[in-house]
């Protein structure tokens, strides 16, 4: 799933479980997907389908039980603690709840300063100098902002600062985790205008994770549709949106409320029936199968490899959607 640039990160066969008490929870399995260099991936699924996790295994946060995760020729499960400590300099996120990640008793200026001090960038005056631009950069006065602290800020106002706080160490890859789902709709629009300002501008890849196909359509290049720890589909953001393959996928983007309400009646009903299996005992073969409208005994025996449906588009799925299946005005305010 690669063209002709080098990507900046590969993941190859990722696996990420956890032990409790109930058995093993397998939030993770045998994921593989690369990002590349000015490009951003939205990856998009249900709360639960394994997201925010794998999110936090690229970073090695905690490692994962299995697979590779290779960011500009490293293989970062192999490293030591402080090759880590240089590689992450380089990657950085930006959380779901900007109350919770900013330290409440710290001045915005020293929020942002702080990986320029943990990783001795400059002199005292040029990291000074350097939170002033950054802050500038994401829409804040540093003279207004700058000596406030997060309660003394708005929702939007505290994402702007941890923005900005990743930014501080010109990283190469973000890893944005929801960053727009505890915000109002008018603060999302801003911060969504404010990441496509930031990615024309300077240009870095990333990885952008939401449970909203709407929001993810926004900001990405390609997309990546994930089912209960499993990718069932990615390609280019146009693609995936105009011609869905994969069930899952054709539901989410049916699920985009249409602008024109005289057209509810043109959608096919994908929508998914039932519950989220549970990670601890999930469904033989085909993951999403004991929800599909189109399963058969073949999606219980066996797992659907990604097949390729056209250029760069990809779908784990052994009887997938046929193409141009939906209607024209789902087609439409999907693309809009």
């Amino acid at each position: 799933m690669t063209d002709t640039a080098d990507p900046i990160l590969e993941v190859k066969n990722l696996v990420q479980q956890f032990h409790v008490s109930g058995g093993t929870v397998h939030a993770v399995s045998d994921i593989s997907f690369d990002i590349r260099s000015h490009e951003t991936l939205g990856l998009v699924g249900e709360s639960g389908s394994g997201k925010s996790t794998l999110a936090r295994a690229v970073l090695q946060a905690p490692s994962p039980k299995s697979g590779e995760v290779w960011f500009r020729g490293h293989d970062m499960t192999k490293q030591s603690k402080k090759e880590l400590f240089e590689t992450r300099r380089h990657i950085q996120t930006v959380f779901q709840d900007p109350f919770s990640s900013l330290d409440p008793k710290w001045t915005v200026r020293a929020i942002v300063r702080e990986p320029l001090d943990a990783y001795g960038v400059g002199t005292r005056r040029q990291r000074a100098e350097k939170v002033d631009a950054i802050l500038d950069m994401v829409g804040l006065d540093p003279t207004s902002f700058g000596n406030r602290k997060p309660p003394q800020l708005s929702g939007g106002q505290c994402q702007r600062v941890a923005i900005a706080r990743a930014l501080a160490l010109e990283p190469s890859l973000l890893i944005f985790d929801e960053v727009v789902s505890a915000l109002d709709v008018l603060t999302q629009a801003h911060i969504l205008n404010l990441l496509e300002k930031l990615r024309e501008e300077l240009q870095i890849s990333s990885l952008f994770v939401a449970h909203d196909l709407a929001l993810v359509k926004q900001v990405s290049d390609r997309v990546a549709v994930m089912y209960l720890g499993r990718l069932c589909e990615i390609g280019p953001a146009q693609s995936v949106l105009a011609r869905p393959r994969h069930h899952y996928t054709a539901a989410l983007v049916e699920a985009i409320p249409l602008p024109d309400p005289k057209n509810r009646d043109e959608r096919r009903g994908n929508v998914v029936a039932g519950e989220v299996p549970s990670p601890l005992a999930p469904p033989s073969g085909c993951p999403f199968r004991t929800r599909c409208p189109a399963a058969q005994a073949l999606c219980a025996a066996e797992m659907p490899p990604l097949t390729s449906m056209g250029p760069d588009h990809f779908v784990a799925c052994h009887f997938p959607v046929a193409e141009n299946a939906l209607p024209a005005s789902v087609v439409t305010a999907a693309a809009a």
